[in-house]
């Protein structure tokens, strides 16, 4: 096989990389897990062998190359944030909580009804003809 058919052979895949943020993230953190482990593994006072954060870390390195790997060859891209349905989630879920706490607080209903139905000098509101 020439360089022009091996170079021919990994142009898509190498184009692939350059498109997809998913693959390159877990390449980062592949090469940042190896990197923690080979300057731990460098001390002298760490037996690499023995020393059980060095093999999580290759371990999460391993893995990440594993998913780098699956995404290139599926084009597999980033999964897209979903903050928008969290925040109406978190919004709803607020709301239903002041509406019990209204239910539940004669007191909390009474304070505020009555601040609602004050006028700016402080007195009732003047009723409308």
């Amino acid at each position: 096989m020439t360089a022009t058919e091996s170079a021919s052979r990994l142009g898509p895949y190498v184009e692939r990389l350059l498109q997809n943020a998913y693959v390159q993230d877990n390449l980062l953190d592949a090469v940042e897990n190896l990197r923690e482990a080979y300057e731990r593994a460098q001390k002298r006072r760490v037996e690499p062998a023995r020393d059980e954060k060095i093999r999580r870390q290759l371990r999460q390195s391993v893995l990440s190359l594993q998913k780098a790997g699956e995404a290139l060859k599926s084009g597999r891209q980033k999964p897209k944030k979903r903050r928008a349905k969290r925040t109406l989630v978190l919004a709803s879920l607020g709301a239903v909580g002041v509406a019990a706490a209204l239910a539940a607080s004669e007191d909390l209903r009474s304070k505020l009804f009555d601040s609602a139905g004050e006028g700016d000098d402080g007195g009732p509101a003047a009723a409308s003809p």
